[in-house]
């Protein structure tokens, strides 16, 4: 059995017990016990225009609904909203709700992830084609550094060359 570090750091059983309740959201009975009227009361957020576009702006870059809908539950249970067997019920609700919006306005959404390499090593191609696609302003940063490495290699690889040549030419070696 491998050493687990942070099992090590992880507080003990009952820790939270020992804390001032309704310090967190969830400490607090949730605002909305109901399945139904949770999924009632996500969709009407989701209509909002805003987060609507927004929404939309994502599945069209690619983001999963699953991934979405994995959010959007667990930032409802965090803001105190449904409990989290509340928020593992509304899931599939929201997804086909997605779905259809995402159907509505054109957009080919992808529904899961990608789990054909769950579980197996990442290796630098696949790690900086997912990087591409998900943050690109640090793949572009990333792609200078490695770059701005090489330049400086080369820059020494060069100095190196030149002061060998710089000591075939000089009076120490006219000697010998």
């Amino acid at each position: 059995m491998a050493f687990d570090k942070i099992t090590a750091m992880a507080a003990p059983a009952g820790h939270s017990l020992t804390n001032s309740p309704g310090q967190w959201a969830w400490d607090s009975p949730p605002e909305i016990p109901d399945p139904d009227d949770a999924i009632d009361f996500v969709i009407d957020k989701l209509e909002e225009q805003q987060t609507h576009d927004s929404m939309m702006k994502m599945m069209l870059a690619g983001i999963t609904i699953e991934e979405l809908v994995s959010q959007i539950a667990f930032k409802g249970f965090m803001q105190g909203f449904f409990t989290p067997d509340v928020a593992e019920l509304v899931k599939p609700a929201i997804a086909v709700y997605l779905m259809d919006q995402a159907d509505k306005n054109g957009i080919e959404a992808t529904v899961f992830m990608d789990r054909s390499s769950e579980g197996e090593e990442m290796d630098d191609v696949s790690f900086f084609r997912v990087l591409q696609d998900r943050n690109p302003k640090l793949y572009a940063g990333m792609v200078e550094q490695i770059n701005e490495d090489h330049r400086m290699q080369e820059q020494k690889a060069v100095t190196k060359v030149e002061k060998e040549a710089m000591l075939d030419n000089s009076f120490i070696r006219a000697g010998e």
